[in-house]
């Protein structure tokens, strides 16, 4: 009997950078690695956020080159990624509310 690995490895089953990236952080969380968990979770998060900036309406980033990783620090970019996930999370709550 062949010796067949059973699974796929995310960067196999998305186009997507973003959707790859989380696809990384939900294999390394199930492997138990927690840092590494932590790292690819955040780089979804960048990468969404670039995506987003590529998109038609926001076109303050080129879709095919990588000046937010080379021109903004790593550390910065953390800040400016949270609190922008924190800021749709506040604007999503209160369009919730009755």
């Amino acid at each position: 009997m062949k010796n067949k690995k059973p699974y796929k490895e995310p960067v196999f089953l998305f186009t997507s950078g973003s959707l790859r990236q989380a696809a990384y952080a939900g294999w390394y969380s199930a492997l138990g690695e927690e840092e590494r968990t932590k790292e690819f979770s955040h780089n979804a998060h960048s990468e969404w956020a670039k995506e987003l900036g590529a998109g038609r309406r926001f076109s303050f980033l080129s879709r095919f080159n990588h000046d937010i990783y080379e021109k903004v620090d790593p550390e910065k970019l953390k800040k400016l990624v949270n609190k922008f996930l924190l800021d749709l999370k506040k604007e999503i709550k209160k369009a919730k509310k009755p």
